[in-house]
């Protein structure tokens, strides 16, 4: 029984691990997109989705995602052991990696 052959490929200077960069009307499209994805999951992991809202920051590097919710529905969006919003993170990270920008979704803190 052989081994399958591995191929292993360097990238040259004319490739890049990211697409090119995008034009700033692209980019705010790219943004708003990111922030109706959020607001779209978050809608249907709470109950009252009536308090949600997102407000976005826009950073020169950075685009920061503020989720705005009542106290009764955090425990909804963070999930088990921060399981919900970790996915939430990821998800958005990983997009606006690929699209030429940084993404951090924020959520509230609430104080006893």
């Amino acid at each position: 029984m052989s081994l399958p052959k591995v191929i292993t490929r360097s990238a040259s200077s004319s490739e890049s691990s990211v697409d090119t960069p995008l034009c700033p009307m692209k980019l705010n499209e790219e943004r708003e997109n990111g922030r109706k994805l959020i607001l779209g999951l978050l809608t249907e992991l709470v109950s009252d989705s009536s308090s949600l809202s997102i407000n976005v920051e826009v950073g020169e590097r950075t685009t920061v995602y503020h989720v705005g919710c009542k106290k009764e529905c955090i425990g909804q969006i963070l999930g088990s052991k921060g399981r919900n919003i970790g996915a939430i993170r990821t998800l958005i990270s990983s997009i606006s990696a690929r699209k030429g920008f940084r993404a951090i979704v924020e959520v509230p803190y609430f104080s006893d």
